[in-house]
């Protein structure tokens, strides 16, 4: 099994741009909470701790935490912080994780 690990601004811009937030449900204080909204269901909500120090990283307690909230398998989450996977491949893997969820709502 492949060791997860990888620096903050990796994690914070992997997680921003690749999830489907809301327009202003970005939450800041100690750290960011994003909620995971798919055609109008919230699936989840991501919590990005606020980065220490320069060049440090992720601790993998963190990383793991990340990756459940995501609701990702550990290649999956690989994939989305090493860039492989878009906000498409995200979505859609939502939605063949979760298709009794998305086969309701749609029409």
């Amino acid at each position: 099994m492949v060791k997860l690990v990888f620096g903050y601004n990796q994690v914070i811009n992997s997680v921003t741009s690749k999830t489907p937030v809301p327009e202003g449900k970005l939450r800041s204080s100690k750290e960011r909470n994003l909620p995971v909204v798919i055609e109008g269901i919230q699936l989840s909500r991501v919590t990005i701790p606020k980065k220490k120090g320069r060049g440090r990283d992720v601790p993998i307690g963190t990383l793991k935490s990340i990756r459940d909230q995501l609701l990702l398998r550990n290649e999956q989450f690989m994939d989305f912080v090493n860039c492989p996977m878009t906000m498409s491949d995200y979505i859609k893997a939502m939605k063949d994780k979760f298709p009794d969820t998305f086969n309701e709502v749609s029409p």
